[in-house]
């Protein structure tokens, strides 16, 4: 290598070597928070909020501060931090049962929509307050935020999408309720998803059950992969077993016929049975036809069910008046859902593609 060339990576070499030093003191000496939640207090709301300590390794470290508003509330957690805290990289956004029973109005229109909040923050819903949440997270590594939790979930398991973005297109949107996920401590104070919120208008209406959430999920269509149980039937044996999906798709239509509207489903739902009873071979076609014909008809009449308690309960989280809406020039939210929206019938249908039985099989 001639001189000259030596001589230019020199100053190059030590370009980097600053620009290296310059980033980790900036990581250092700022608060980034990745989950923020809130509480009802006596003063407004008491907002918890959670970051990472990379002068400790990484250990999650809580600031608190008490507000009628949530602006107010950040600078409140500002006035006890020596570094500045900065909310760009936030991953979560969390709600006492509490808050969420009285509404999410003001949280939606103030600091979901500040433009530095990613679409994709994760919402949800905790049975516990969110300061004593905060205080079983505090001192554990950044592995233990609950929004890793629930992204791996929706990703690889039967739990139902959402984000910032699709609670704000149901909010604002016509014909639609918009749902979240529930979490709460287990005994060991460990955070669990233990059911999903349904909402009506701003307000938390109820929680779906780990079960109810499976068929949920199905029904939104998004991303069909996880566990199925059900039971099988032969003479006068019974047994549970479990179908996992691997691969599913869903498609809705709507039929109009004079006074009746019918939404019709179809699914085709790819995957094997892994768990099953050693009486049900199923190397024998008569078994296996038998098979698919329960699973087929126990998913159906759950799905029926849930999509009934979504019409008992006056709630539309799938988004069946937009789906109307769309086909329906002379559609009307108020009237759908108190004359129309309860005389739906729905009709659901299966194409089930059993890959294997297991291993060896």
């Amino acid at each position: 290598m001639s001189s000259m060339m030596r001589l230019l990576l020199i100053p190059f070499m030590a370009l980097l070597v600053l620009t290296g030093c310059s980033n980790a003191n900036v990581i250092d000496h700022i608060r980034i928070l990745t989950v923020l939640g809130f509480d009802k207090s006596d003063s407004g709301y008491t907002g918890s909020a959670l970051y990472s300590d990379y002068e400790e390794k990484g250990k999650i470290k809580v600031l608190q501060g008490k507000a009628k508003q949530t602006r107010v509330i950040l600078k409140e957690m500002a006035f006890q931090s020596a570094q500045p805290i900065r909310i760009e990289k936030l991953k979560m956004l969390a709600f006492s049962k509490e808050v969420a029973g009285e509404g999410l109005s003001a949280f939606l229109k103030t600091i979901c929509r500040d433009p530095l909040i990613s679409n994709y923050v994760i919402m949800a819903v905790f049975d516990e307050s969110l300061a004593s949440v905060s205080e079983s997270l505090a001192g554990k590594g950044s592995q233990e935020f609950p929004y890793h939790l629930i992204e791996q979930n929706m990703k690889r398991e039967m739990i139902p999408y959402s984000n910032l973005s699709t609670v704000l297109f149901d909010y604002y949107g016509t014909g639609r309720d918009f749902s979240m996920p529930y979490l709460k401590l287990n005994q060991k104070k460990d955070i669990e998803i233990s059911g999903y919120g349904i909402f009506k208008d701003d307000r938390l209406k109820f929680v779906l059950n780990p079960e109810e959430m499976l068929y949920f999920k199905l029904l939104q269509g998004d991303a069909m992969r996880g566990d199925v149980p059900f039971m099988i039937k032969k003479g006068s044996n019974e047994a549970p077993a479990i179908f996992t999906v691997n691969y599913g798709k869903q498609s809705r239509t709507v039929t109009f016929n004079q006074n009746e509207i019918l939404v019709s489903y179809s699914f085709m739902l790819s995957g094997m049975v892994n768990e099953y009873p050693e009486w049900f071979a199923l190397d024998v076609e008569g078994n296996t036809h038998s098979l698919i014909q329960q699973l087929e008809g126990q998913i159906r009449s759950r799905l029926l069910a849930l999509l009934n308690k979504f019409v008992n309960d006056k709630v539309d989280p799938l988004g069946m008046g937009d789906l109307i809406r769309s086909r329906q020039r002379s559609w009307n939210e108020e009237k759908f859902y108190e004359a129309d929206y309860g005389k739906i019938k729905y009709d659901i249908q299966f194409r089930t593609q059993l890959s294997k039985s297991g291993v060896g099989e």
